[in-house]
């Protein structure tokens, strides 16, 4: 299992530093998230999720007083991750580096040695259509066909508001 920086991986995180406000992830991080669409996660934890056999970069927004935390955070999380810090003071200075990788196509800060999958337009599309198990109502049923005795029931009214009181 190869990782790094011109490797992309099976999964692929976006981590926006908590100490940050949400402008860095749909402002600064807009484009970034459009072109690659990363899992956004809120905790490192979340990457102890991933089975060991499975590729993970983590692509960390923050500035530097809080970047060492999270580095020893995904060391003991997931020690076989890929870090990619993204460590900026400004948040002008932060969205233009994230604009410039989604505009050059590098993910990661640098050219991607095997691609990221792309869209075959010849490739042929199969629609699956809907089946469904025996016994399954897909329409109204015939009235003509209800007896009386079924669609006459005793409404009750309720013993009490639900919320009580």
């Amino acid at each position: 299992m190869q990782i790094g920086p011109d490797i992309y991986p099976d999964h692929h995180f976006l981590l926006i530093a908590p100490n940050l406000g949400s402008e860095w992830l749909f402002d600064a991080a807009r484009q970034y998230w459009e072109r690659y669409r990363p899992t956004v996660v809120s905790s490192t934890r979340f990457m102890g999720l991933v089975t060991p056999d499975k590729t993970v970069t983590v692509t960390v927004v923050a500035r530097r007083d809080i970047e060492p935390d999270i580095a020893r955070q995904m060391i003991v999380t997931a020690p076989n991750a890929y870090y990619d810090p993204v460590v900026f003071e400004a948040f002008d200075d932060a969205k233009a580096e994230l604009n410039r990788r989604a505009e050059q196509g590098q993910p990661f800060g640098m050219p991607l040695s095997i691609p990221t999958p792309t869209y075959d337009p010849n490739m042929p599309v199969v629609i699956p259509t809907a089946t469904h198990p025996p016994g399954f109502i897909t329409q109204t049923p015939d009235p003509a066909l209800l007896t009386p005795e079924s669609t006459r029931q005793q409404i009750n009214p309720t013993p009490g508001p639900i919320t009580g009181g």
